[in-house]
């Protein structure tokens, strides 16, 4: 048996109809929704195991939002490969107002650019470019459905590509939407952290763990990389105690996760800044969605929002790049509620002060597992005496512990780039017969 059997079991029966399914419409469809994909997946790869003998296979990375592009390390993999061609697509964020698309497509399209990466616009005249039209052969998602167009769901685009996916963030938290049917059932592999959360969606319901590898965090794999770092670039103060506040957006009456802790402990975190600036230095780095959350909700109003965010401009910088595994590298403690930042900054070996929303939802043994090694605080009180503990009496007590945690979210042998690119090679480099196709 070879690989592509053991991803798939292959049902060719059942009618094929026009659906709507999870509220996208998609067009010949079978009764179990991702049989055809399924059935497209295996053509595919049979497609392209014969291209790939005489030509470079299309490797597209859709990317909609640059505070979540976690495809660094991948890209260049792709991009030093003689079988392989990389480019970046990029597109707008469904909740930007139509004055707002140009002028942040431009700063997305530059951040590549910048970069020295192909890149290319997946929007023109006011309309998304679906993205068969760039000849994909292999198409990575930037995060899940929700800002996804018909024409580009995994389902579609199985006709013409293998569809992949790593998360965005480490996933911490027991929230089950973040395996949703509706777009990783569809995809071709989803590359997942962890053992642990492969378990945990075949624990949701059998087979949903199908499509999953077990391949790291690609975002970490810069954790691996030695390079000078530039503190300068980062922080205004840099020979100061270096501290990053990163609050979440999920909070309030239409929060999913209630992990967010900004109305509680927004104000006076700024506070704190202000109070010890004679001996630390601030990066503020919100979560993309914050500042949008506060808005729908008024929660604040438009003018409080922006003086806050321009307190802030005042006391230190503000970081909303997706490329900031140095500003984590370069500080000395974190302070955030965020679900993902608990995992991405342990390689630190730095302290975290977690904040905890009473309401939020429960973690997976994963995120219990790293927490326990960092400092919890659940009201302005805790958070306090930790911020003291840490920065002014430097008694970061939990260190030796969390230090030799690291080992379990880095494999020091082997980046989660090279797994992905060695796992994508030797499925186009098995034949029907497991002979080699590629020399």
């Amino acid at each position: 048996m070879n690989m592509i059997d053991n991803i798939f079991s292959i049902n060719n029966k059942g009618r094929h109809k026009i659906v709507t399914f999870f509220g996208i419409k998609i067009k010949t469809i079978s009764a179990e929704p991702y049989i055809s994909s399924q059935n497209n997946y295996v053509r595919k790869v049979k497609e392209l195991k014969e291209k790939i003998k005489t030509t470079k296979l299309n490797v597209i990375f859709l990317s909609n939002e640059v505070s979540k592009w976690s495809y660094d390390s991948l890209y260049r993999k792709f991009a030093d490969s003689e079988y392989f061609y990389p480019l970046i697509v990029v597109y707008p964020l469904s909740r930007l107002q139509k004055n707002e698309i140009d002028t942040s497509l431009k700063e997305h399209y530059n951040f590549y650019a910048n970069k020295g990466y192909n890149v290319k616009y997946g929007y023109s005249n006011n309309e998304s470019i679906p993205i068969k039209f760039f000849n994909p052969d292999i198409v990575f998602y930037p995060q899940p459905n929700y800002e996804i167009t018909e024409e580009n769901h995994p389902y579609n685009v199985s006709e013409t590509a293998l569809t992949m996916y790593c998360p965005y963030g480490i996933q911490t938290f027991e929230y089950k939407n973040n395996y949703l049917q509706k777009f990783h059932k569809f995809l071709f592999t989803y590359f997942c952290e962890n053992e642990l959360n492969i378990k945990r969606y075949e624990s949701y319901k059998k087979d949903n763990s199908k499509n999953c590898v077990s391949v790291g965090y690609p975002k970490m794999d810069e954790f691996l990389e030695n390079h000078v770092i530039n503190y300068s670039k980062y922080w205004k103060n840099p020979d100061k105690f270096k501290i990053i506040y990163a609050p979440h957006h999920s909070f309030g009456k239409d929060a999913t996760t209630n992990i967010g802790t900004f109305l509680e402990n927004g104000k006076y975190i700024l506070n704190l800044a202000k109070k010890y600036s004679d001996i630390t230095t601030w990066i503020f780095k919100p979560h993309p969605r914050l500042k949008y959350t506060l808005k729908q909700s008024k929660l604040m109003s438009e003018a409080e929002i922006e003086e806050y965010w321009k307190e802030w401009e005042e006391i230190g910088n503000i970081y909303e790049l997706g490329d900031y595994i140095d500003i984590f590298k370069s500080s000395d403690l974190m302070i955030t509620d965020c679900a993902s930042f608990l995992s991405e900054y342990l390689p630190t070996g730095k302290p975290l002060i977690r904040c905890v929303n009473k309401n939020q939802i429960k973690m997976n043994k994963f995120g219990e597992k790293i927490i326990s090694e960092y400092y919890i605080s659940h009201n302005n009180k805790e958070l306090k005496k930790f911020f003291e503990d840490i920065v002014v009496n430097k008694n970061d007590y939990k260190k030796v512990r969390r230090t030799e945690l690291i080992k379990e979210i880095i494999d020091i042998n082997q980046s989660s780039a090279e797994k992905i690119y060695n796992y994508i090679l030797k499925i186009l480099n098995e034949s029907e017969n497991n002979e080699k196709i590629i020399e």
